[in-house]
């Protein structure tokens, strides 16, 4: 397969054009080893790369499972992960608080849902899941220094938004960003964890073009742009955000009841919801935020975001999570 490169980096697409569970990994080479960013490429395309390149390290930009599942395959690479995110991947209750996936209502069940998602062995290796990667690593990176990998100067960027942790590595000397989960698609940002933040998205969307880079690498759909293209598309991209502000804000005053607003389609279709129950989860969190936004905005709207969370049995707490165990330095 020919890859594109630039310079020691080499763009590995997932299979499937990238679309979850797959994405893009990056490798980057060096004359002492080699190391890759993401693993989430597929298990045939990892296990080429694996066979024909010394991973000797592993950066993995967040925590979600699209990005992560293929690295027990380099459990002989040094492994790391972003500050906020270690605890998550050693700590299947914290990994379950930050995806906002728990509620306290029914505690039984939920442990269950739990061992099955978390413990389970997969079924079939080629597709995601938790049990192989949990536990993988309790190293980190730092934010916003210059690390060097084999010979190729790498700074991880912080930008939250999409999870507390996210970042987008960056290599100053190429021009190229890693952008990642920027990544332009028509459906716009995805800020529907517990951890996510839709204030910090719309900032860290503008923190990705203070770089000098001039090519930007996003982990599913678009791939590989330039930076003209980028900057056009990430507007577009962003004001799908507003898209849906305002979407919620005219079902509240329309009179739509709580309990129906998940099937005003501000994320999701309702046909999709209905397929997957996983996607409800995702729906809830995110609409939720942008309650919340709309209140602290000023929009009258108190009395009905505490009716959502009643109806669907959650706190502040499912919907807004922040890590309680980082390192001293980011506090």
């Amino acid at each position: 397969m020919a890859y594109t490169k630039f310079g020691p980096l080499t763009v590995i697409p997932g299979e499937n054009g990238s679309r979850v569970p797959f994405s893009t990994s990056l490798l980057v080479e060096g004359g002492q080893g080699a190391a890759l960013v993401d693993c989430g490429s597929g298990f045939q395309i990892l296990n080429e790369i694996k066979k024909e390149y010394a991973i000797r390290s592993v950066y993995l930009t967040h925590y979600h499972l699209d990005h992560i599942w293929g690295a027990y395959l380099f459990k002989d690479a040094e492994i790391q992960i972003n500050p906020y995110d270690v605890k998550k991947l050693n700590d299947v209750e914290e990994l379950a608080k930050a995806s906002g996936m728990l509620s306290p209502a029914d505690p039984e069940s939920r442990k269950k849902w739990m061992k099955q998602l978390f413990e389970k062995p997969p079924e079939n290796w080629n597709r995601p899941h938790w049990q192989p990667v949990l536990n993988l690593t309790e190293k980190w990176y730092p934010y916003g220094e210059e690390l060097n990998v084999y010979g190729t100067k790498m700074l991880m960027i912080h930008a939250p938004g999409h999870t507390e942790g996210y970042c987008c590595p960056y290599f100053p000397e190429h021009g190229v960003l890693f952008a990642g989960d920027f990544d332009l698609a028509s459906f716009g940002p995805w800020y529907n964890n517990a951890d996510s933040d839709i204030d910090a998205f719309i900032a860290s969307a503008k923190t990705t073009l203070e770089t000098d880079a001039q090519i930007f690498i996003t982990s599913h759909h678009k791939g590989v742009v330039d930076r003209k293209t980028y900057k056009e598309l990430l507007k577009r991209y962003i004001n799908k955000i507003y898209e849906r502000e305002e979407k919620t804000r005219s079902a509240v005053k329309r009179g739509v009841a709580p309990d129906e607003m998940i099937y005003e389609e501000i994320f999701y279709f309702r046909k999709n919801l209905e397929q997957n129950p996983q996607l409800v989860i995702s729906e809830i969190v995110g609409i939720a935020k942008h309650l919340d936004r709309l209140v602290r905005n000023g929009e009258p709207f108190e009395a009905y975001f505490e009716a959502f969370l009643q109806h669907f049995q959650l706190t502040r707490e499912n919907i807004f999570y922040h890590t309680s165990s980082v390192p001293a330095q980011l506090q």
